[in-house]
């Protein structure tokens, strides 16, 4: 009976045992995941440039072709094959190759899209680091800068060389689109311009100037520009994001169109003499209600001053509710204090 008694809690302690050894041992595998991952293609720069040891030692094409060349496991051979001697086999100089071929892929590294000629930029006289920025502290090539065309742009301007789209871009032309822009983009466009991006892709200014954008909205309303959302939800849309409504219309478009076109909600007793208007501000307190088209409104600073005898004290509710002693009062009863305005 002991042991029964006994086994659902040593039933419990050992699966309680099992989920943190499982989960012990899977924090492991993750870090030695990482670990191994990172130390497979972490070819570091910094250490062979205090070795002075320089770019075309291992980069033999640098200077003569437009593929500058990646390294050779025989050229690192020639240090490692003594310095790897007492060293286990992931630490080895071929835990960066696979067979022969170089492992790391260089981060910075413009892609078949782009037609850079590097030898041109050699024979420039432009040094390694005018283009490959930061290697002196790079400890993994995986983690070097992506090259910028603003970079380039601006390294071709300094020195007044022409950059037409189709010297570095064999399949991106000013008058052909880029495959982003197919399929939904007309719809998702104005999201990727209010984002604010860096990534070249992401840049509208590359091709498209400011006033472009004006023009077309001129013509082309934004999709959620239904009659609906005009006659309903558009001043909503306007009191919780009025910067985007000022990239196409000015404050004086609202002006011009509600000084034609009331809103919907300026009927029955909204004005004199009931003024229902108040309780659009006042229930529940509000403070940009009114004012975005009201921007002084002088009926706020008209109000009748106490008669005299009046006191603060007094139940001003008491008289001049309607059927009391003295006339209503000649707005909507929103609760609020009288001596706010009446003094």
């Amino acid at each position: 009976m002991e042991l029964l008694t006994q086994r659902p809690g040593r039933r419990a302690a050992s699966a309680t045992a099992l989920v943190a050894m499982l989960a012990a041992l899977a924090g492991c595998m993750l870090f030695e995941g990482s670990k191994s991952v990172r130390r497979a293609y972490a070819f570091s720069h910094r250490a062979h440039i205090e070795l002075e040891i320089g770019c075309t030692d291992c980069h033999l094409g640098a200077e003569s072709g437009d593929e500058p060349g990646m390294p050779g496991i025989g050229a690192c051979r020639l240090c490692h094959a003594e310095l790897d001697a007492e060293k286990p086999a992931e630490r080895k100089i071929e835990a960066l190759f696979d067979g022969k071929q170089f492992r790391a892929t260089a981060q910075g590294a413009v892609g078949a899209a782009i037609v850079f000629p590097h030898l041109k930029h050699v024979e420039a006289g432009l040094e390694c680091s005018a283009c490959h920025a930061a290697l002196e502290r790079n400890e993994d090539t995986l983690e070097l800068p992506r090259t910028r065309m603003d970079d380039c742009t601006a390294c071709h301007e300094a020195r007044g060389i022409a950059t037409g789209c189709a010297d570095c871009h064999p399949t991106i032309l000013a008058d052909v689109k880029p495959p982003s822009h197919g399929g939904n983009w007309t719809r998702v466009h104005g999201g990727v311009c209010r984002a604010g991006s860096e990534a070249t892709i992401d840049r509208c200014d590359l091709c498209h100037k400011e006033q472009d954008c004006a023009s077309c909205h001129m013509t082309t309303m934004p999709a959620n520009h239904t009659n609906q959302w005009r006659r309903v939800g558009h001043g909503i849309t306007a009191q919780l994001d009025r910067d985007t409504c000022a990239t196409c219309h000015r404050p004086d478009t609202c002006i011009q169109c509600h000084a034609e076109v009331q809103p919907r909600s300026h009927v029955g007793n909204f004005g004199s003499p009931r003024n229902t208007h108040c309780l659009s501000c006042h229930e529940p307190l509000q403070a940009a209600g009114c004012s975005a088209c009201h921007s002084g409104t002088p009926s706020h600073a008209l109000a009748q001053p106490k008669p005299p005898g009046h006191t603060p004290a007094m139940n001003c509710r008491q008289c001049h509710l309607p059927g009391g002693v003295q006339p209503p009062m000649p707005h909507v009863d929103d609760g609020s204090n009288c001596n706010r305005c009446h003094h």
